[in-house]
């Protein structure tokens, strides 16, 4: 069974594809998992490979999506895309974040740029 986490979750990955594709971003893999993790989704923004975090919010009692990523977490992305990236040698990739605040109309999307 899947959990209402899982569900929201989910559909926040939905919004942050739809998100970049209106960007011109190429959507090349989502929920891309090896042995290390898993990073979001994996896309191609013109000849540089964008590994995205994707963090979302009801509301802040938590604070803002895009500081619960933690350092660790960002280590974790970059093993992952390491081993993503060996099938493409010499190409450039980085880690973005995509934050969506779903306690407005519409959500406020917030793309934060090479973070590590």
């Amino acid at each position: 069974m899947v959990d209402s986490r899982r569900i929201f979750g989910n559909a926040a990955e939905h919004d942050a594809a739809a998100f970049l594709k209106s960007k011109g971003f190429e959507i090349i893999k989502t929920q891309y998992r090896n042995k290390f993790g898993e990073i979001d989704i994996i896309a191609k923004d013109e000849k540089e490979f964008v590994m995205v975090e994707v963090k979302a919010r009801h509301d802040h009692e938590f604070g803002y999506p895009e500081e619960s990523v933690t350092k660790s977490k960002l280590r974790k992305i970059s093993i992952v895309g390491t081993m993503f990236m060996d099938d493409f040698p010499g190409v450039e990739w980085r880690i973005d974040v995509i934050a969506i605040e779903y306690d407005q109309s519409p959500p406020r999307v917030t793309h934060i740029i090479g973070v590590g």
